[in-house]
């Protein structure tokens, strides 16, 4: 079967904080405010309970392995001074998982859709009987 949305065109879209399926609204309605469907087309974005936990790992991942760790490195090794690098850790590990959330939301909806690209709404077969996007509602 080919897919009518490439993983190329999910990639462009999710790179953008589009919606992965229409491309033509944006996931988040605010900095910290992640929309439940796409205003556009309906799709689902926050699929079902537990979904919300592949942004948190992305979120933390980024935070903790590319802003704390080298921080912290940085500091105890004399580059930068102790108390600096402890007070640059301390107000980045609470501003950047603000500021990165809805790009942590699209990165895991890029991730999840490049694997399972038939997900999509648009990449559904014509003929299937479930197209809806939440589980929770499917049984």
């Amino acid at each position: 079967m080919d897919l009518k949305i490439s993983r190329k065109t999910i990639l462009k879209r999710c790179l953008h904080l589009l919606c992965p399926n229409c491309g033509q609204a944006k996931i988040a309605r605010s900095l910290i405010d992640i929309s439940d469907k796409c205003s556009n087309c309906g799709m689902l974005i926050k699929r079902s309970n537990g979904f919300f936990i592949g942004p948190i790992c992305i979120n933390y991942g980024i935070v903790a392995f590319f802003l704390i760790c080298p921080t912290l490195i940085l500091g105890f090794s004399g580059v930068l001074h102790l108390n600096l690098a402890l007070t640059l850790t301390f107000i980045m590990s609470f501003t950047f998982p603000v500021l990165f959330y809805s790009a942590s939301w699209s990165f895991w909806l890029l991730i999840y859709y490049l694997c399972l690209p038939k997900e999509l709404y648009n990449n559904r077969p014509d003929s299937s009987d479930d197209l809806l996007f939440d589980e929770d509602e499917r049984l």
